[in-house]
C-alpha cells in the first residue's frame, strides 16, 4: 500500500447507505492506496453509523471517522427541495484534516467509482485551489459574471489544494459571496464555489465525473456523438445526479447496476427499493408490450391511481 488518500463525504442520515456505496467502490478499485475518510454530517446518523463503519471495516485500506459540523450553518440558504444545509458542510474542508495535509479529494455521495483514481490523485494542481469537470453546454456562466472561457463546473468530485485553501481564506470569500448573492443560488455552495474559483480551477476530463447528461438527452452539451461516446467508454467516476437515483426501482439509467453491485458488499444489501410497487411494475414492465397508444392511455390512468 503506498501513500494515504484524504477523502472527504458529506452527507445526512438518508444517504449514508449511498454513501456505503460509494466508499466500498472506490476501496475496490483502488486498494494500492490507504484512504482516510471523513464523513461529516450536520446531524446524527444514528445507527446507519454502525452500518457505515461496519462495512469499512471489511476493508484493511481504510478507515472512517464520522464528525458532526457544529458550526452555524443558519445563515446559509436551502431550499428543502433540492439540497439542505449538509450541502454546504464541504466548506468547511480545513476543518476536517489536520495542517499538515495538503490534498482532499471530496465525493458526493450519490456516485460509483468504478476504476482507479491514481492519475486523478496524481493531478499536479499547482497554484490552482481545485480541479474539477467542466459542464459542457452550461449557461450558467453569464448568471455569475464568469467569462466563457473558463466554463461551469460540476462540485460532485472536487480535488482540492488545501493549503491554497487555508493561505487564500477561500472559506470567507465563499461565504461572503453566498451572504450576498442569495436571490442568484441555484445549485447552492456549487455556485458560489463557481463564481469565487472558476479562474483557480484546473480543469479536468469528463471521464472523471459523468453526469447524467452524458446518457440522456437533458439539454444539449454541444461536444460529438464520438466525444459523447468516449465518455461513457472511459468513465471512471458515475455521478448520478439529477431526481432519479439507482436506487429507485423506476431508474433507467444505464449504469443503475454499478450501484447495485457495490451495494451487495455494504451492510445494506437487502435494500429493497421503497417505490417497488404493483403500479410501478406495470409501469416499467407490462407498458413496453403494449402498442404506443395503449401504453400511453396505460401510463396516464396509473398516474392517476399512483
Amino acid at each position: 500500500m503506498s501513500e494515504t488518500i484524504s477523502t472527504l463525504f458529506c452527507i445526512n442520515a438518508g444517504y449514508t447507505q449511498h454513501a456505503a456505496v460509494c466508499i466500498v467502490s472506490l476501496l475496490e478499485n483502488n486498494k494500492e492506496y490507504y484512504f482516510d475518510i471523513a464523513v461529516v454530517t450536520t446531524e446524527p446518523l444514528g445507527s446507519a453509523e454502525d452500518s457505515l463503519q461496519r462495512t469499512v471495516a471489511a476493508y484493511p485500506n481504510a478507515r472512517v471517522r464520522v464528525v458532526q459540523l457544529k458550526a452555524a450553518t443558519g445563515h446559509l440558504p436551502v431550499r428543502a427541495d433540492h439540497y439542505t444545509f449538509d450541502t454546504y458542510s464541504r466548506l468547511w474542508v480545513a476543518e476536517f484534516f489536520p495542517e499538515p495535509i495538503d490534498k482532499v479529494l471530496y465525493l458526493d455521495s450519490d456516485m460509483v467509482v468504478i476504476g482507479p483514481i491514481s492519475e486523478l490523485w496524481q493531478t499536479d494542481l499547482g497554484d490552482h485551489v481545485l480541479a474539477a469537470v467542466t459542464i459542457p453546454g452550461s449557461n450558467r456562466c453569464p448568471i455569475f459574471g464568469i467569462p466563457e472561457q473558463f466554463g461551469y463546473f460540476q462540485s460532485g468530485v472536487l480535488l482540492i489544494n488545501l493549503t491554497k485553501w487555508r493561505s487564500d481564506n477561500i472559506f470567507d470569500q465563499l461565504v461572503d459571496w453566498i451572504a450576498s448573492n442569495t436571490a442568484k443560488i441555484v445549485d447552492a455552495d456549487q455556485d458560489a464555489l463557481n463564481a469565487c474559483l472558476y479562474d483557480k480551477r484546473l480543469s479536468l476530463p469528463y471521464f472523471w465525473n459523468v453526469i447524467v447528461p452524458f446518457y440522456f438527452d437533458y439539454h444539449p452539451l454541444g461536444i460529438s456523438d464520438l466525444e459523447r461516446a468516449a465518455v461513457q467508454r472511459d468513465a471512471r467516476i458515475i455521478h448520478y445526479n439529477g431526481p432519479s437515483k439507482p436506487w429507485h426501482y423506476l431508474s433507467h439509467h444505464p449504469r443503475r447496476a454499478d450501484y447495485w453491485k457495490y451495494l451487495a458488499l455494504t451492510e445494506w444489501r437487502d435494500y429493497r427499493p421503497d417505490d417497488k410497487t404493483l403500479i410501478n411494475w406495470s409501469k416499467k414492465y407490462l407498458t413496453r408490450w403494449l402498442p404506443e397508444e395503449a401504453r400511453a392511455r396505460l401510463k396516464r390512468v396509473l398516474s392517476i391511481r399512483g
